[in-house]
């Protein structure tokens, strides 16, 4: 398993790259580049994992990334995965562009993007205009100055909340990296089983209590919180769109207590299972 290390490269004639993306579902390494990166998600559901923050993903997700944050996208299901992307350099303007006292907030924003920033839904709204205006224009001073009004747009909210936490604002090792992906691939495989501590740390190449410290540095969390937080994220998206018994959705989600499984989940969406799929 090697770090993804994404290279790249604006068409000719263009300082920045816009990629329409459209395939049966998102499945990416954890992975980082050095340009930054603005992510709408037009059509999934699943989960991300931006330097040590998961979160659950769905239609109309928008965040910024900044240069060598890893992150990662993964969908719940095969179907239909769709997602504009924007890739840009902080030197998309040219040198210096975004230290003049005109650029204040941009730059305000673009220094937060090093833990990944999510925005309030009315500015997502005419994020979602201007970026489809984006891809719509031909490289050009248009192009250009629609991604600065949609920056512009973006530093004006007031409301948007930093993605990792503030020991993430630094991008990982590659090794270290590299190793996440290991733990990572490996929980995706057995979470619906009852997985130990040793199994996880062996798939690390790592003693179990340094793996303890490993998922703390990097997760904001230790691997059983991980563990349960995924499996509550796959049983909550079984709730709105099944309508198995809750019973079922715990034991299927890798809860052998229907008692425990309720438990966590009204700690983690203030709700039992029921009164959640009923709202």
């Amino acid at each position: 398993m090697q770090l993804v290390r994404e290279n790249v490269q604006p068409l000719s004639g263009s300082s920045f790259f816009c990629l329409d993306i459209d395939q049966s579902r998102f499945d990416s390494h954890y992975h980082h580049h050095p340009e930054f990166e603005i992510t709408w998600i037009v059509e999934s559901e699943g989960q991300r994992l931006i330097g040590d923050a998961t979160e659950s993903f769905r239609k109309d997700d928008l965040v910024l990334i900044g240069g060598g944050l890893p992150h990662q996208y993964h969908s719940w299901e095969e179907g239909r995965s769709r997602a504009k992307v924007i890739l840009f350099r902080r030197d998309a303007f040219g040198p210096g562009f975004f230290d003049l006292p005109e650029c204040a907030a941009v730059k305000r924003l673009l220094d937060e993007a090093a833990r990944g920033v999510k925005f309030s839904p009315e500015v997502q709204s005419a994020a979602f205009r201007s970026i489809s205006r984006t891809f719509t224009l031909a490289p050009g001073v248009g192009q250009l100055t629609e991604l600065l009004q949609l920056l512009q747009g973006l530093s004006l909210d007031a409301e948007r909340m930093p993605i990792a936490s503030p020991a993430y604002a630094e991008p990982v090792a590659a090794k270290k990296v590299e190793r996440l992906q290991r733990v990572l691939n490996f929980i995706e495989r057995h979470w619906q089983q009852s997985i130990s501590l040793d199994e996880v740390a062996k798939a690390a190449a790592l003693h179990p209590q340094s793996l303890s410290r490993f998922f703390r540095q990097h997760l904001g969390m230790n691997f059983r919180d991980y563990l349960i937080r995924l499996r509550l994220s796959r049983a909550a998206r079984l709730l709105l769109e099944t309508d198995r018994t809750v019973a079922d959705i715990a034991f299927a989600c890798g809860f052998n207590n229907l008692a425990n499984f309720n438990r966590h989940f009204l700690i983690a969406y203030q709700q039992p299972p029921k009164a959640y799929r009923k709202r």
